[in-house]
C-alpha cells in the first residue's frame, strides 16, 4: 500500500519532466545578436599621397544637425531606377569604364597603356587623400544613420565600418577627371561633369552625403596639383598626352 501511494506523485514527476523536454525542444530561439561593428584606429598611409588634407578640410556638418538632415532627405532622393543602376555601374574602380561615356568605346586600358599609367598614379594619390580625416571626423555612412535609406551596393561589415567624409570614391573619380581634362582638353568640359556625375553616385546609392562629395573635389585638386611636381607624374603625363593626342587631336 505505502509503494501505492507514490506511484501517481511519481507519474505527475515523470510526466513534468516529458513536458519540460518537449518544450526547451520546440521554444523558439532568439535572434543571434550581431557583431559589433569595429572601425579601425588609424588609417593606413599610403605612399602615394603627398598631401595633408587634415590641413585644409573643414569639419563636416554635426551628427543630426539640421544641415545633415537636409543633407539626408537629398540621399533619400528619391531616384530613378535608372539612376541607380548608374551608381551600382560607378561603384567600379576603373577610369576606363568611368568615361567612355565621354572618350568613346576605343577608350580602355589596352589601347592606352600610358594612359593607364597616369591615371593610375592620379586615381591613387586622390582616392586616399582624405583617409586621415576620415579618421579626424569619423561621419557614419547616410545609410548607417538612417534606415530609411537602402544603399545600392551590398551592405556589409566592412562597408559600415568604413568612414564617410571625404568620399574616396569620388575623390579618385575626381582626380582622373582633373587629369583626363588637361590630357584632352577639346572635351575638358563633358570630362569634369562625367567626374562630378561619378562622384555624385555615392550620394545616389546612400553611402555618401554632399558634404562629402564638396570635400572630395577639394582633395583631389590639391592632391593633382601637388602630383605635378612629381618629375615621374610629369614623365607619365608627357606620354599620356602623346598617345592622346593620335585619338582625340585638338
Amino acid at each position: 500500500m505505502g509503494g501505492d501511494m507514490f506511484k501517481p506523485k511519481a507519474i505527475l514527476f515523470v510526466a513534468l519532466a516529458l513536458a519540460a523536454c518537449a518544450t526547451a525542444e520546440t521554444a523558439p530561439t532568439a535572434a543571434p545578436t550581431p557583431p559589433a561593428v569595429v572601425h579601425p584606429t588609424t588609417p593606413e598611409r599610403n605612399p602615394a599621397v603627398q598631401v595633408d588634407a587634415t590641413a585644409f578640410i573643414p569639419p563636416p556638418p554635426a551628427p543630426n544637425s539640421a544641415l545633415e538632415l537636409a543633407e539626408r532627405a537629398i540621399v533619400r532622393g528619391p531616384w530613378s531606377e535608372e539612376r541607380r543602376q548608374q551608381a551600382r555601374e560607378d561603384n567600379a574602380i576603373d577610369p576606363f569604364a568611368a568615361f567612355d561615356s565621354v572618350l568613346g568605346a576605343t577608350f580602355t586600358a589596352a589601347n592606352f597603356p600610358a594612359t593607364r599609367a597616369v591615371l593610375d598614379r592620379a586615381g591613387r594619390a586622390a582616392g586616399f587623400a582624405g583617409d586621415p580625416v576620415k579618421f579626424v571626423h569619423r561621419r557614419a555612412r547616410p545609410f548607417v544613420s538612417d534606415s530609411a535609406i537602402t544603399p545600392c551596393i551590398p551592405d556589409d561589415e566592412r562597408l559600415r565600418a568604413s568612414y564617410s567624409y571625404p568620399t574616396g570614391h569620388g575623390a579618385l573619380g575626381f582626380g582622373w577627371a582633373l587629369v583626363l581634362a588637361e590630357l584632352v582638353p577639346s572635351r575638358a568640359d563633358a570630362i569634369i561633369e562625367r567626374g562630378r556625375d561619378f562622384g555624385w553616385s555615392r550620394i545616389v546609392c546612400g553611402v555618401h552625403y554632399p558634404s562629402d562629395l564638396s570635400a572630395a573635389h577639394i582633395v583631389a585638386a590639391a592632391a593633382i596639383a601637388r602630383l605635378h611636381a612629381d618629375p615621374d607624374f610629369q614623365r607619365e603625363l608627357a606620354a599620356a598626352r602623346d598617345e592622346l593626342a593620335r585619338a582625340y587631336p585638338q
